[in-house]
């Protein structure tokens, strides 16, 4: 199993534009509040940099080696041996390597964005990974 997320093509535009409002607010007030247009091109840089996955479509995929998640040209992969634990999650799933919920999941597991595809991943997971 395989899908694309691509939050800005995918989330409605009033969130888009909202998005993009805040950061040109936060370039204002860094060109304003340091005095020089310079460094609101580098708040500009680092907010977009920080917000790629929502600029930029992340593809993931499923089988029954493990589990992949591909952004920018890298590939993260995770065999389903070396993962114990999965949670359901707004939006999508979280799998992690460790037994219980820690502040490591975020650097050492997966989010997998499931877009309008939640139900289908939560199945696949369920069947490699019980609970």
């Amino acid at each position: 199993m395989t899908w694309t997320v691509h939050p800005l093509v995918q989330e409605p535009w009033p969130r888009s534009l909202a998005l993009m409002a805040a950061i040109a607010a936060f370039a204002a007030v860094a060109a304003v509040g340091m005095g020089g247009a310079g460094y609101a091109v580098i708040s500009v840089v680092v907010l977009c940099a920080s917000l790629s996955r929502y600029w930029l479509p992340t593809h993931y995929g499923l089988d029954d080696t493990g589990v992949w998640v591909e952004h920018l040209g890298q590939r993260r992969c995770w065999a389903w041996r070396d993962l114990r634990r999965w949670q359901r999650v707004r939006g999508g799933v979280v799998l992690s390597p460790l037994a219980r919920n820690s502040r490591l999941d975020a650097f050492r597991g997966a989010y997998l964005r499931c877009g309008d595809r939640q139900a289908e991943v939560v199945e696949f997971v369920a069947q490699r990974l019980p609970r």
